[in-house]
C-alpha cells in the first residue's frame, strides 16, 4: 500500500475521506478473496464427486460380499458373540487378539439396531471410504495447493490394496482414515480434533500406535519452539485422552486375563514368534516385494527419476518435499522392524500408510516438479496403467498371494457357494471335506446363513475330500503336488484368475 505525505492542514480532511475510501477498497479486496475461497471450494467438490460417485458405485456392487480373510471373520464372531454376553470388555480367548477390538463393538451394535446383514458390514464401512476421499482431497490442498488435484488422487485410489480394503470389513481402512484426520489436524492446527483422531488410531489397530508414533514426529516437526519444554507440553495435550483410554482398556484387560497384546495360547501367537536371521532376511526381502507389488513398482519409477535428475538439490529444499520424506522414512522405521523379526506380519495392507505416502510424494514430485512438465503426461499414464494393473497380478500357485489386499480375489466368493451347493447335492458330509483359511470357519459367521457347518482343516492322510482353492495359501508345496498327482478332481469352478476345486482321494 502507497502511503502519501500530506500536509498537516489537509490531514483531517483526509481522515474524513481517504481512510474511508481505503477501508472500502481492503473491503473490496477482503470480499473478492472470499469469492475466490468460495469458489475454489465449489470447484473442489465438482472434482471429487466422480470419486464419491466410484466409490458409491463400487460399494453398491459389492456390499452383499461374504466376510473373507480371517481378520474379516474374526470381526464377524466378536459382533455375533457381543450381545449374548452384554457386550462384555473381555473377550474369549479364541476371539482376543489383544487390542481393543472396537469395531467389532461397533459392528454388533450396527446389527443390534438393523439386523444382521452382510449390507449393514458394508455399510458400515463406507463412511470411512468416503471421509479418506475427502482428508486426501485436504491433504493435496496443503501440499500442492488444489492443483492437480483429479490426477492426484486419481493415482492414490488406484491402488488395488487400497481398493481391496473398501470391499471387505477392514480395520485398515479405518486406520488409514484416522491416519489422515490426524495429519490434517496437525498441519491445520487444529489440536481437539486430533485428539479425536489419535483415539481412533488407538482403537482401531494395533498398528495405530505406530501411525501415532509417526504423527508425533510430525506434530514435533511442524512445531515452532521444539526446545521449549512447556510448548512441548501443550504440543501433547492431543494425545492425552487417547493415551489415558488406551492404558485404561489394557490395565482391564490385563486384571481380566493376565496378559497383553498376546500369550502362548493365542490362536495369532504363531504370527508373533520371533525368527532367525535367516529368516530376517527373508522377512526382509518379502517386505521389499510387498513395497513393490501389485502394480506399486511403477510409482516407484518417479522417486527414483527424481533422486537422479539434475536439481535433485532443488527439490530437497523444497519444504513439502521434506515433510513427505519425513512422513515416509518415519512410518519406514516404525512398521518395517516388525514385520522383518516376526514370523507372519508381513501382509502388503500392513503396509498401507507406507504405499499411500509413497503415492503422494510421486504425485507431488510428478505434477509440482518441473523437471518432469515434458513427460508429465507419459509418467502418469505409466505409472496409472501399472497400478491399474495391479488387481492382475496372481503368482503361480505355489507362490502365496496377498488375496486379502487385491481385487483378484472379487470372483471367489461366487465360486465359493458353488462349490458348497455341488457338496450338498452330492450329499457329502463337511467333516468329510478338508479345507484350509479363510473357508474354516461356520457360513454363519461368512455368509450370515443359519448354518454352523464348518470345514476341518486339510489332512490329506485323513480326509477323503479335499475342498482346494488357489485363494488358499496354508497349502504346502508337497501338498499341492500330491494332490495334482494322487488326488482326482471330482468338481472344478473357475472364474478369471481364481479357481476351486473338489478334490477326491484316489482308491490306486
Amino acid at each position: 500500500m502507497l502511503r502519501l505525505r500530506l500536509p498537516a492542514g489537509r490531514q483531517a480532511q483526509h481522515d474524513k475521506t481517504d481512510y474511508p475510501l481505503l477501508m472500502t477498497t481492503s473491503h473490496t479486496a477482503a470480499s473478492s478473496t472470499a469469492a475466490a475461497t468460495a469458489t475454489a471450494a465449489k470447484k473442489s467438490w465438482l472434482q471429487v464427486l466422480p470419486f464419491f460417485a466410484f466409490f458409491f458405485l463400487l460399494f453398491t456392487l459389492t456390499s452383499t460380499l461374504p466376510f473373507f480373510w480371517d481378520k474379516d471373520i474374526l470381526y464377524s464372531k466378536i459382533a455375533h458373540w457381543l450381545p449374548d454376553h452384554h457386550f462384555s470388555l473381555v473377550l474369549p480367548t479364541e476371539l482376543d487378539a489383544g487390542y481393543p477390538p472396537a469395531l467389532g463393538y461397533l459392528l454388533a451394535l450396527a446389527w443390534e439396531l438393523t439386523g444382521k446383514s452382510l449390507f449393514t458390514a458394508h455399510l458400515l464401512m463406507l463412511p470411512f471410504t468416503l471421509g479418506i476421499l475427502w482428508q486426501t482431497r485436504n491433504l493435496l490442498d496443503h501440499f500442492m495447493g488444489g492443483r492437480f488435484l483429479v490426477p492426484a488422487m486419481t493415482l492414490l485410489f488406484a491402488d488395488t490394496v487400497f481398493l481391496s480394503q473398501t470391499v471387505v470389513f477392514s480395520t485398515d481402512l479405518v486406520m488409514l482414515f484416522f491416519m489422515l484426520l490426524a495429519m490434517n489436524s496437525i498441519l491445520r492446527k487444529k489440536r481437539p480434533l486430533l485428539a479425536l483422531a489419535v483415539i481412533g488410531l488407538l482403537f482401531a489397530h494395533m498398528r495405530g500406535i505406530m501411525v501415532v508414533a509417526t504423527l508425533c514426529v510430525l506434530d514435533v516437526y511442524r512445531a515452532a519452539d521444539r526446545k521449549n519444554l512447556p510448548a512441548l507440553f501443550r504440543l501433547s495435550l492431543p494425545y492425552i485422552p487417547a493415551l489415558a483410554l488406551f492404558s485404561a482398556w489394557m490395565i482391564h484387560h490385563y486384571l481380566h486375563t493376565g496378559w497383553v497384546f498376546y500369550h502362548p495360547a493365542s490362536p495369532w501367537a504363531v504370527c508373533y514368534e520371533r525368527v532367525s536371521a535367516a529368516g530376517m532376511l527373508r522377512n526382509a526381502a518379502i517386505v521389499l516385494w510387498r513395497m513393490a507389488d501389485y502394480g506399486r513398482l511403477f510409482v516407484w519409477i518417479i522417486p527414483v527419476l527424481a533422486f537422479f535428475s539434475i536439481n535433485r538439490r532443488k527439490l530437497l529444499s523444497d519444504p513439502n518435499i521434506r515433510l513427505l520424506l519425513l512422513l515416509l522414512t518415519a512410518t519406514f522405521i516404525f512398521t518395517v522392524p516388525t514385520m522383518v523379526t516376526h514370523k507372519i506380519l508381513n501382509g502388503h495392507r500392513y503396509l498401507i500408510p507406507f504405499f499411500f505416502l509413497l503415492t503422494m510424494l510421486a504425485s507431488y514430485l510428478l505434477f509440482i516438479n518441473p523437471g518432469f512438465r515434458n513427460a508429465r503426461k507419459i509418467l502418469f499414464a505409466v505409472v496409472l496403467a501399472g497400478l491399474v494393473s495391479g488387481s492382475l497380478w496372481v503368482y503361480p500357485e505355489k507362490t502365496a498371494n496377498g488375496w486379502d489386499a487385491t481385487l483378484a480375489h472379487l470372483p471367489y466368493h461366487q465360486l465359493r457357494q458353488r462349490m458348497i451347493r455341488y457338496i450338498d447335492q452330492q450329499k457329502i458330509p463337511f467333516e468329510n471335506v478338508g479345507s484350509e483359511t479363510p473357508n474354516l470357519a461356520p457360513s454363519r459367521y461368512i455368509d450370515l446363513k443359519n448354518d454352523d457347518r464348518s470345514f476341518p482343516r486339510a489332512d490329506l492322510q485323513q480326509q477323503p475330500y479335499i475342498f482346494y482353492s488357489n485363494v488358499f495359501n496354508m497349502f504346502t508345496d508337497d501338498e499341492i503336488d500330491e494332490l495334482h498327482e494322487k488326488w482326482i478332481v471330482e468338481k472344478e469352478y473357475a472364474c478369471l484368475q481364481v479357481v476351486v476345486r473338489l478334490y477326491r482321494k484316489s482308491n490306486e
